[in-house]
């Protein structure tokens, strides 16, 4: 997996809002979804009162994960009563879990105070699978038994003090509850369980900090994030990235939709090298250009704020955390252009009367996943998969995670 990057100091305080900013974007959306047939759902299907899942019992000694892992003793695949729904929430029978690096960078124990893990803790937040039973006040039919549906248990929401009642994390596990307003209904859009199950987190992330949706909040003054639209300028520092590339395909899709409404496209820059992605063949710069980039700065050669210098751009998404990064912002961003990073969140970094600065954690939000599902139907966002790993193979999907090598998400498969 190219690298997510999700980078927390320790004076991070983690914080959840209501966003007044909801709908705002009404006005300036994407094409509308078409709407899914009614499900007709299938009976739970009979199970076992167990379950295996792939669980952390304490970080890593010396925060060293590859050792622990090498020893034996950094994860195992354990029995587990299979849990029950609770109010709101559903159950999901997983067929597939991605692998993020946040997974493994939790167990370091280096983002301990701003997402405390509560050990024992079943590892993992994207899942895709089958509904298989409902909580008290799930009404949802597009949620029912038998709904396949992609999800993200949330780390804001799962690695806090004190811990929800299903703990922390918990997407990898042969079953795993969740509140249903973490997850989204496949039915209708096209989309199979393997090919939606690593798009959560890393499109959560992206959309959120172009488009705010429903669940983007800004921890440093808790309002909104992005509001990207058609005719913008956006500029993705560290295009490469798995996040960063689905916010290259979601500014293109605002793009051709414009172009369908006769409407000026934007300029997509980007920042990326000529080096090799993971698969050995493509140039990253020709990559992040395959996925939408219009305008592509070699950060090896080139200064961003130099080549883009006046040009009035409306955001800049940071995935990179280099400090600097923000200080150069007001020569490339119009006055008052918003500067959003989940990559630094050093405590120097302040909105300034011409740049707005904000840094965020993604929220695990349903509404937000449905749009998701809703471009990714249209072939408009999608997130390759390198690898499915059966199911006790956790450790050396890790392995190739920790290797900054991966050229797609790595999955785990538990059913289909």
């Amino acid at each position: 997996d190219t690298h997510t990057h999700t980078h927390t100091h320790t004076h991070l305080c983690l914080r959840r809002h209501t966003c007044a900013y909801a709908h705002e974007h009404a006005r300036q959306s994407l094409p509308p979804p078409a709407r899914s047939p009614q499900l007709i759902p299938r009976p739970a299907v009979s199970m076992a009162a167990q379950m295996r899942a792939w669980r952390a019992g304490a970080y890593a000694p010396g925060g060293d994960v590859a050792a622990a892992l090498k020893a034996g003793t950094a994860v195992s695949l354990e029995r587990l009563p299979v849990p029950a729904p609770a109010a709101g929430e559903v159950r999901v029978r997983v067929s597939y879990a991605a692998v993020n690096p946040i997974d493994w960078k939790l167990l370091t124990g280096g983002l301990h105070a701003a997402a405390p893990v509560s050990f024992p803790a079943t590892l993992g937040f994207d899942l895709s699978g089958v509904v298989d039973a409902v909580g008290a006040g799930v009404d949802d039919p597009e949620l029912g038994v038998g709904a396949e549906v992609i999800g993200n248990t949330g780390l804001a929401e799962t690695c806090k003090l004190p811990p929800p009642a299903a703990g922390s994390c918990g997407a990898m596990a042969e079953y795993a509850v969740l509140p249903a307003s973490c997850v989204a209904p496949l039915a209708g859009a096209g989309v199979g369980l393997k090919e939606a199950a690593g798009l959560p987190l890393v499109g959560l992330t992206a959309y959120q900090a172009l488009r705010t949706g429903s669940g983007g909040v800004s921890m440093v003054d808790g309002g909104p994030l992005g509001d990207l639209r058609a005719g913008d300028k956006l500029l993705v520092l560290g295009g490469a990235s798995a996040t960063g590339a689905c916010a290259l395909q979601i500014a293109r899709a605002l793009n051709d939709a414009a172009g369908d409404a006769g409407e000026k496209a934007g300029t997509i820059a980007t920042t990326a090298s000529s080096s090799l992605m993971p698969d050995g063949k493509t140039t990253k710069i020709d990559h992040v250009k395959s996925l939408g980039a219009t305008k592509v700065i070699d950060y090896r050669t080139q200064k961003w704020a130099d080549e883009l210098e006046g040009e009035g751009f409306d955001l800049i998404y940071d995935v990179v955390g280099d400090a600097a990064d923000l200080a150069a912002a007001p020569r490339v961003l119009r006055k008052g252009g918003l500067f959003v990073s989940t990559a630094n969140f050093d405590p120097a970094s302040k909105s300034t009367e011409d740049v707005r600065f904000a840094n965020f954690f993604y929220a695990a939000n349903g509404a937000d996943l449905r749009e998701l599902v809703r471009l990714a139907g249209a072939g408009a966002l999608s997130v390759g998969v390198e690898k499915v790993y059966a199911v006790d193979e956790l450790p050396a999907a890790i392995e190739r995670s920790m290797s900054g090598k991966a050229s797609g998400k790595l999955l785990l498969k538990f059913e289909e």
